[in-house]
C-alpha cells in the first residue's frame, strides 16, 4: 500500500493528504474498498480489503485513488462513479499496468 500511495501521490496528485489502509473484509461488508473524505479535516482515507490477490488490490487502490481525484466534482447526493471518474480510473489503471509492483 505504501508503495502505491507513493506512486500515486507523484503521478496523480490530490490537493490534500490521502491516508491508506489495508482492513479486514469484515469491516468493508460488501465492498473490496472505498475512499471517504473528511471535509473538515481536508483529508482523505482509502480502506482496502487485506485477502485480495495483488492484482485486484491494486484495481481496487486505483479505483479509490480515481476517487480521490475526483472528489470535489460531484455533491454527495450524486453516483460518484461518473464520466469524469471513469475516465481518470482508465488513465491511472494504464500508467500503473507500466510499473513492476
Amino acid at each position: 500500500m505504501r508503495k502505491f500511495r507513493r506512486w500515486a501521490q507523484r503521478t496523480f496528485p490530490v490537493r490534500f493528504p490521502v491516508r491508506c489502509y489495508l482492513r479486514s473484509p469484515a469491516l468493508l461488508p460488501g465492498m473490496l474498498g472505498y475512499f471517504d473524505y473528511d471535509e473538515h479535516e481536508d483529508r482523505g482515507k482509502i480502506c482496502v480489503a487485506d485477502n485480495l490477490e495483488l492484482d485486484a488490490m491494486l484495481d481496487t487502490c486505483c479505483e479509490e485513488w480515481a476517487h480521490a481525484r475526483t472528489n470535489d466534482l460531484c455533491s454527495d447526493d450524486e453516483d460518484p462513479h461518473h464520466n469524469t471518474f471513469w475516465a481518470e480510473y482508465g488513465r491511472i489503471v494504464m500508467a500503473a499496468r507500466g510499473v513492476e509492483w
